[in-house]
Parts: structure tokens; C-alpha cells; sequence
């Protein structure tokens, strides 16, 4: 099987794009040492940001996101950094050309894409979601090889993509005292189960009031309720069982922590919570593009253990939910690193194989 020399890794938009590319090139990494692995993203902050809490620097280029559905004030400066960006992604695919492109999605996706068409490097676009994006289909009528996250990748027929799942970080297993401690110093949890709710990166003002209104019920009083909430800047207890706490891409000690995961319908967060066996409630958020949180929660439930809470319902919609899924708690923690290491080993190397035997059959 033939093994490329250079690897181009692009991905940019979310975390849900970055974080499952950092992840495959970080396995790369260790695996093949002798390979040259390379990413590329926008210059957007919170993607610089999340590379660099990673410790990567990017090739950075001017693609800042859709301009398709930006407000029409921004549509024309985004059109003109999208163009700005394929003559960047072009120069270095010309100064230092890779033996593939791997395309994890955002709209610096694009650039890398078609440059790589142009300069006759073979590219595989890997769609995390149940539902492909725009990139991946235009990729694939390019003639790039689709990977897909699920079982499913609408609209693409079977004979389209190959499932090879959502590349995991291998996170670290820690004890109880040191996740509490990592989260929020002092921080002492209840001998009730542990509820970590994920509300998204724009964050959900009425899943946080759903939780909020959760926590205060009797039959919830033992339990704990961990909140990231972007517009948190700093860990506070908003009552005896509710802690509110700020964004941070290391989501090792709340894994380590969660008995229940509740969270948004992002196929990476989805990913990571199936390999490492916490039980989910998975709550789409519906202004989603094609819906495709939903489809991603979907193929989730036929994993299981999740279910799905439509937030409209309320309160008691999701306490029947999370008294359901504490039977499903696993009673030791201990196991998950051994779990999210397999996971993202075995994930990885699927990818890896996809994109070795792509390449071997173009030779």
C-alpha cells in the first residue's frame, strides 16, 4: 500500500471540523514520523485559537466563512476573501506540493480543494456529518474520494463514501478529585450523578434555562449539573448543584467527570462521546444547515445509549430523558482513556487506509 511523503490536512469554520483533523494528523504524526504533515485553515480567531491551544500553526489563509449565508453587509467581503484565499492555498501547493490532500471541511476547504485539482494532487474530503456540505459534494464532482463519520451522508448513495467514523482525540483518564479540581479548584461534587451540558459554540439560552429549572427540582437535588456556556468567563456556582463554566477546548476532565452527557448534535462532540461509552441526550440544534444535527443525532440513537430532546418540550421532557439514562451509568470511570485511545486508534487507521489505498489506485 502506498504511503504519502507530504499530507495536507485543511480545516477550518469549527472545532467540529478542526478538532477531528487534529486529531488524524496528530495519530499521523506518531505513527509515521517520517511523514511531513501540514494543516491549513482561515484566519478567523477562534480557529487560530483552537490550533494553537493545540500547539499548531496553521498555514493560514483569508477564507473567513460562507458568504452564501452571511448578513449583506459582510456577503462581499467574504466573497473577496474567499478569492484571496485560493491564490494563497495555490502558492503553497505550488511551493511545497503535497502527495494529498485531506479536506475536513469549512470554507478554506474550497481553496485547498480546487488547488489541489489544479495542480493534480489526489484529495479525500472526510464529511463528519450525516448530511455532506456543500465542499464535500463539490469535492467529490472534482473527483476527490469521500470518507464519511456515519453510516449515512446525504445525499450520496452508498456507493459514494466509505464510513470510516469521526476521528477522536485519545483523551487522557483521569481520577475524579483531579477532573473537579482541573475544572474548578475546590470544586466538590455531590454523590448524585454527573450531568455535563454542552450547549454549543454560540451557546443555548434555553437549554441553559432548562437546566437551570432541572437543577431546582427535588428529585434532581443530589444530582450535578456542569454548564459550558460560552458567555461564562470564568467556572461559577449559579446554585448548590450548578456550575456554569467557560469555553476551553480541553474537554478531558468533563469526560472524565460525566455520568450524562446533554449536548448540541456536532459530529465531532457526538464522536467522542460514543467512544469514550458516556450515555447522551443529544439536542439538535434545528437552525443547523439541512437540518444535519438532526440527521447526526439519528444515526447517535441507533448507537445508543442517547436519545433525543426537542427543547421545545421543556423541562419534565428532559427530566424523564436523564432519569431513564442513570441506569445506563457506568459504575467506573477509570476505563475511559483505555477507550477514547482504541477509539481514535482504530478510527484513524481506517482513515489512513482509505486514503493509502486512494492513492495506490491512482498509481
Amino acid at each position: 500500500m502506498r504511503t504519502p511523503e507530504r499530507v495536507l490536512i485543511v480545516a477550518g469554520g469549527t472545532g467540529g471540523h478542526i478538532l477531528p483533523a487534529t486529531a488524524f494528523g496528530s495519530w499521523i504524526g506518531e505513527r509515521y514520523p517520517a511523514v511531513k504533515v501540514s494543516y491549513m485553515s482561515g484566519r478567523r480567531p477562534v480557529e487560530l485559537d483552537i490550533y494553537r491551544s493545540l500547539k499548531i500553526e496553521p498555514i493560514a489563509v483569508d477564507a473567513s466563512g460562507s458568504p452564501l449565508g452571511a448578513p449583506p453587509g459582510e456577503r462581499l467581503t467574504r466573497w473577496k476573501d474567499l478569492m484571496r484565499s485560493f491564490g494563497q492555498a495555490a502558492a503553497f501547493v505550488r511551493r511545497d506540493p503535497p502527495d494529498l490532500c485531506v479536506a475536513f471541511g469549512g470554507y478554506v476547504s474550497a481553496a485547498a480543494v480546487l488547488s489541489s485539482f489544479l495542480g493534480r494532487i489526489p484529495v479525500v474530503a472526510h464529511e463528519q456529518n450525516a448530511l455532506a456540505g456543500k465542499v464535500t459534494l463539490w469535492a467529490r464532482r472534482l473527483g476527490a474520494r469521500v470518507a464519511s463519520g456515519w453510516g449515512r451522508c446525504d445525499p450520496l448513495p452508498h456507493s459514494g463514501f466509505t464510513p470510516v467514523g469521526v476521528p477522536v482525540r485519545p483523551l487522557p483518564g483521569m481520577s475524579r478529585e483531579t477532573a473537579a479540581g482541573k475544572l474548578l479548584p475546590g470544586l466538590r461534587l455531590g454523590d448524585g450523578p454527573v450531568v455535563a451540558v454542552m450547549t454549543g459554540s454560540l451557546g443555548s439560552g434555553t437549554l441553559t434555562g432548562i437546566i437551570g429549572q432541572l437543577s431546582g427540582l427535588s428529585e434532581f437535588a443530589s444530582w450535578n449539573f456542569l454548564v459550558i456556556d460560552p458567555g461564562a468567563e470564568e467556572p461559577q456556582a449559579a446554585s448548590r448543584n450548578l456550575i456554569r463554566l467557560p469555553r476551553s477546548w480541553d474537554i478531558a476532565p468533563l469526560f472524565n467527570l460525566a455520568d450524562i452527557l446533554v449536548t448540541r448534535g456536532g459530529a465531532s462532540t457526538l464522536a467522542e462521546a460514543q467512544a469514550s461509552g458516556i450515555p447522551v441526550v443529544v439536542v439538535p440544534w434545528r437552525g443547523a444547515s439541512g437540518d444535519h444535527q438532526m440527521k447526526n443525532a439519528l444515526e447517535m440513537a441507533k448507537a445508543g445509549p442517547a436519545e433525543i430532546f426537542d427543547e421545545t418540550t421543556g423541562v419534565w421532557s428532559l427530566a424523564s430523558m436523564l432519569a431513564n439514562m442513570s441506569s445506563h451509568c457506568a459504575p467506573d470511570r477509570k476505563d475511559i482513556g483505555k477507550k477514547m485511545y482504541n477509539a481514535s486508534t482504530n478510527i484513524c487507521a481506517r482513515l489512513w487506509s482509505f486514503c493509502c489505498a486512494f492513492l495506490e489506485g491512482r498509481d
